[in-house]
């Protein structure tokens, strides 16, 4: 061999180090990069006097940074969870009536992964202050919850009504096909008085569908825009009761709602063609066949009605809330929501 071929295949051996290492290490660099993913996040929920979140886990991270910020501040590492197969944390230091988001971000030594940066939203409220009710839920002992109060079935929430027109209600359901209890706010110019173009707590006890089936009953005042905690409970034979800010407002009995399978609903209504409803339904707990589990979340299921108007869950599974809001459209001349019951409201069931 010359020295002139030597000469070509040392050129060619350079070329080939100085080309494929770096073509190589920057493949390398991209594969490992890509194998730390942003965590995918699941849900945030209130737990208690408590704020929990959960994300998926990302392969090969050895642990978790739990980014938090509010309405008026930056992102902010509030947590290193240790543990790549951790996926969640507890936030106990939060405040009643602020608006949080959480984002989370995996590291494996000194890499970090990217993250949601839009994060989970909850708008966290203080639950209410507990008392353990020892006979049974039916009493005014205050404080009573879903998760302190014996009933086959529950439903409790913070609840908003606000609206326009000559009508419209929020109202928590317990329902089957036939026959229903509904428990919540309602305004009506109509109502006869004294409740006449007033807001009040107001039961309805639908025993059937057929004329004369329906039993109204005015608890007491209420003011619109303003937050109520309200629960309805179902016991085994048909009794439900009503409360207002953890107390026993009215029970009522209901035979048809006895010894079987009830479905919870949240509801929000208007009464006549371009009257609006606005209802808020903020820390949804739910209790079925006697079983409560705080951190359940159940599936949800629009059984709206009338076109206008808009049942929205999307905030549910993140922070238990679900917005019913629009104005009633398509009614026939004369009809409003008693004559025409069937098509004036935004409706979502909740599905254990």
């Amino acid at each position: 061999m010359n020295r002139k071929e030597i000469k070509k295949i040392m050129l060619f051996l350079l070329a080939f180090m100085l080309v494929f290492p770096v073509y190589s290490f920057g493949k390398a660099e991209a594969v490992q990069a890509a194998a730390l993913k942003a965590p995918k996040l699941s849900k945030v929920v209130r737990v208690n006097k408590s704020v929990k979140i959960t994300w998926k886990k990302s392969k090969g991270a050895s642990g978790y940074y739990v980014m938090r910020k509010t309405e008026n501040s930056s992102w902010k590492k509030i947590k290193t969870v240790k543990g790549g197969s951790k996926t969640s944390y507890t936030d106990k230091k939060v405040k009643s009536g602020t608006t949080y988001y959480y984002t989370v971000k995996a590291y494996k030594g000194k890499k970090v992964s990217s993250y949601n940066k839009k994060g989970l939203k909850i708008v966290y409220e203080l639950p209410t202050t507990t008392k353990p009710d020892t006979t049974g839920g039916n009493t005014t002992a205050t404080g009573s919850t879903a998760a302190n109060t014996a009933s086959e079935y529950t439903i409790e929430t913070d609840m908003v009504l606000s609206g326009s027109g000559s009508g419209y209600h929020a109202k928590l359901v317990a329902c089957t096909a036939t026959s229903a209890v509904s428990f919540g706010i309602q305004y009506d110019k109509h109502a006869r008085a004294p409740y006449t173009g007033k807001a009040w707590f107001m039961i309805e006890n639908v025993a059937h569908n057929g004329a004369g089936g329906q039993n109204y009953i005015w608890v007491q005042k209420a003011a619109r825009d303003k937050t109520y905690h309200v629960m309805l409970t179902v016991k085994k034979d048909g009794t439900c009761s009503c409360y207002i800010n953890g107390k026993l407002a009215k029970s009522v009995k209901n035979s048809s709602l006895a010894n079987t399978t009830v479905y919870l609903r949240v509801e929000g209504s208007a009464r006549l063609n371009g009257d609006s409803v606005n209802a808020t339904f903020s820390n949804i707990e739910l209790k079925a066949d006697g079983k409560y589990y705080a951190d359940k979340i159940w599936g949800t299921h629009d059984f709206t009605t009338n076109k206008g108007i808009k049942a929205d869950a999307s905030g549910y599974a993140a922070s238990k809330r679900v917005t019913i809001k629009g104005k009633v459209k398509g009614l026939a001349s004369g009809q409003d929501w008693d004559s025409a019951y069937e098509q004036v409201s935004g409706i979502i069931q909740f599905v254990n």
